[in-house]
């Protein structure tokens, strides 16, 4: 009874805060726009948001962040119908039916089923989250530091899996990572380590400058060469909205694409995209007209929007429970949880369940806003296209450096986030990944002090093996590092067969 009325106080807080509710509201807007400009990503407005949202209370500032996850997923999808332009990475699979609706006229019909796809797919991961996380929280709530650092040790091995084409350069993006988060007092034995003198560095590198310089300063940089938006024809909005006999009608390819991107996205280092090319794949091999697709069969944007805005509950499920981001946003939401005093993993649900609660009510009010937003303003998210996103970049630019002072008010942290990004900058010049950085830098910190606190106290590496979960965690790592060698392999010999 007690728990029932902690879950009905805190979703009643959710709802009769005026504050929270105008930020998810600001967020889930500020994500459509994110994610309709080409260029601009939810992970680069998550980034500019956390220090903005540094002073608000933790559900209203995630909740915002949440927004602006939630948005810029859906955002994607409109540049990608209109324009063949994917707003986003996850939007990419939306072009190949949602342009040829649009050039057959039907481009309001297009956007509408991305919209309410959207949606629904994300409502679905929502339910199964609320369902699955409690559920693996409590499993995980016995761990100790064996399994804190066989579990940390998996979300490196990560790295190999998001490596990108070059295996090789994702594991020294990785190891930079690894050696950022080394910067600062030694866990054990309190020595100073790789400050270089400085008295800035004895907290090691602030998370906030070096998410800006990772990953906001890059895309600002790469955005002042981003070709000007193409022109397109003003769009006439009819049928925008889907009838229910139409919904009905799609029931089981809504439901089937949920369910996948889902599973993918609670699926470390996988992601929208390929959740999107799973779903349309499934969804042309069962369909009665598989030549279609490809030439503007409205399931094929059903199937690629619900299941890469599935994503977004499923990849909560091990951020939350286990504190594993998955992908490059729920990267800066781990960043945002820890600026806001809140450890991901099991004890998260039991020392602030309330706060738990609020994050469950604000993403599915998140979700609600989304399709409202799109459902009354596509005309102006259609014009929104229009503006060159190279002229975004100057505010762009202030917020960042704001932003990476703001958080402690230092000089200091606006210099390192340059440096930062100036490397980042060159790192995605030379093709190297971002996300085995940041990966490296959240969990190589956890990694290092976990596995010499379990040394320390076990006298040996025995206990990684005598521990069942620690050493499931460490025989999937390998299997993953294994497997991602082997097809990065495969790749290179057949680009090698193939020239």
């Amino acid at each position: 009874m007690g728990d029932f009325s902690l879950i009905i106080s805190a979703v009643a807080g959710v709802f009769t805060d005026g504050i929270t509710l105008f930020s998810i509201l600001v967020g889930t807007f500020m994500g459509l726009i994110f994610g309709a400009l080409p260029g601009l990503t939810a992970t680069m407005g998550v980034a500019l948001l956390i220090p903005m949202t540094f002073t608000m209370d933790a559900v209203p500032a995630l909740g915002m962040m949440l927004g602006t996850y939630v948005g810029g997923i859906a955002g994607g999808a409109i540049p990608a119908i209109l324009l063949n332009i994917p707003g986003t990475p996850d939007a990419v699979v939306t072009t190949m039916d949602g342009y040829p609706l649009s050039k057959k006229g039907r481009g309001a019909e297009a956007l509408g089923w991305a919209a309410y796809a959207s949606g629904i797919g994300t409502f679905i991961s929502w339910s199964m989250l609320v369902f699955f996380a409690p559920l693996l929280a409590k499993v995980c709530v016995g761990f100790g530091a064996p399994e804190y650092a066989a579990l940390a040790f998996f979300g490196l091995s990560i790295i190999a899996a998001v490596s990108g084409k070059t295996i090789v350069k994702g594991f020294i993006a990785g190891f930079l990572g690894v050696a950022i988060s080394f910067v600062g007092i030694d866990p054990i034995w309190g020595n100073l380590r790789y400050t270089f003198g400085s008295i800035n560095l004895m907290g090691g590198v602030s998370l906030m400058p070096a998410l800006i310089g990772f990953y906001s300063i890059p895309q600002i940089l790469n955005s002042c060469t981003f070709p000007s938006n193409p022109k397109m024809e003003k769009v006439q909005i009819k049928n925008f909205i889907p009838s229910l006999k139409d919904l009905w009608r799609e029931k089981f390819t809504i439901i089937r694409s949920s369910v996948i991107g889902t599973i993918v996205g609670a699926i470390p280092a996988t992601g929208g995209n390929i959740a999107a090319y799973i779903a349309y794949d499934q969804t042309k091999r069962i369909a009665k007209d598989p030549e279609s697709f490809g030439n503007g069969n409205v399931k094929g944007v059903i199937s690629a929007e619900t299941a890469n805005n599935a994503v977004c509950g499923g990849a909560l499920i091990p951020l939350l429970t286990l504190g594993i981001p998955g992908d490059s946003v729920t990267a800066m939401l781990l960043g945002g949880l820890i600026i806001h005093g809140l450890r991901p993993g099991p004890m998260l649900f039991a020392d602030n369940p309330s706060v738990v609660i609020g994050l469950f009510t604000a993403l599915l009010l998140a979700t609600l806003m989304m399709v409202l937003l799109q459902t009354i303003g596509i005309q102006f998210f259609v014009r929104v296209l229009s503006i060159p996103v190279n002229f975004l970049t100057p505010t762009l630019v202030v917020l960042s450096l704001v932003g990476s002072f703001a958080l402690r008010n230092s000089y200091f942290d606006v210099l390192l986030a340059l440096v930062l990004g100036g490397m980042g900058y060159l790192m995605t010049k030379a093709d190297f990944p971002m996300a085995p950085t940041v990966l490296g830098m959240v969990l190589g910190g956890m990694f290092e002090g976990e596995f010499r606190r379990a040394l320390r106290l076990n006298q040996g590496l025995a206990i990684f093996i005598e521990r069942p979960i620690a050493l499931c965690f460490i025989l999937v790592a390998f299997l993953l590092i294994f497997s991602s060698i082997v097809r990065s392999y495969k790749i290179k010999k057949q680009n090698m067969d193939s020239n």
